[in-house]
């Protein structure tokens, strides 16, 4: 679902444009965690208290601290209803520590609309044919993350350059980003495109 081209719904966007990770970098900040406790000293407690006025998951009704922190570090990354309790119970086990230098080469990408080096340079797209290979972009019509005209837009850039025949697309219904991996039903509903794909051209 991440591809050679970026395309990002409008808070990720302004986030990136706001620079946000060089400015947490700046104020010393090297690193965000998923991970909070009822323990948590009061710095923990206001960034939880900050996290509650962004609108990014408000939709999704829920009350997590971890998920909140989630999707301020990365964009609201799943539907709910598509985690079963467990899951959702172990995000902070499967996200942890997010370092702001990773936070930053992301927010530039976000920015260009497509891959960068870590220094802003476009070293990637001008050799398309480093990816003349079978690929299978899957991708959940939900997701908050990269939108499908990511892929749609790499897809046809990819195909341009190396011939369509050697890309496929689809388009899942109701699954965002994460979901389509660990999501409850992902096996019945994701996992068979990907073996069709591997079987396809193996």
């Amino acid at each position: 679902q991440t591809a050679t081209h970026l395309v990002c719904p409008p808070m990720t966007r302004l986030k990136s444009g706001l620079h946000l990770p060089e400015l947490l970098d700046a104020l010393g900040v090297g690193s965000l965690t998923a991970y909070t406790d009822d323990t948590a000293d009061w710095s923990s407690r206001l960034y939880d208290r900050f996290l509650d006025l962004f609108p990014d998951d408000k939709d999704e009704a829920c009350t997590s601290a971890v998920c909140h922190r989630v999707t301020f570090m990365y964009s609201l990354l799943y539907e709910h209803h598509q985690l079963n309790t467990a899951t959702h119970d172990a995000l902070h086990e499967m996200f942890g520590v997010a370092n702001v230098a990773a936070l930053e080469h992301l927010a530039l990408m976000v920015r260009a609309g497509a891959l960068r080096s870590a220094d802003g340079q476009d070293i990637y797209l001008p050799h398309l044919e480093r990816m003349d290979i079978p690929i299978a972009f899957i991708h959940g019509a939900e997701n908050a993350r990269f939108l499908p005209a990511s892929t749609e837009r790499s897809a046809d850039v990819l195909g341009r350059a190396n011939g369509a025949q050697r890309y496929r697309r689809q388009v899942v219904p109701g699954y965002g980003h994460f979901d389509c991996v660990f999501g409850k039903q992902a096996a019945h509903d994701v996992y068979p495109l990907i073996l069709d794909h591997l079987e396809a051209t193996k």
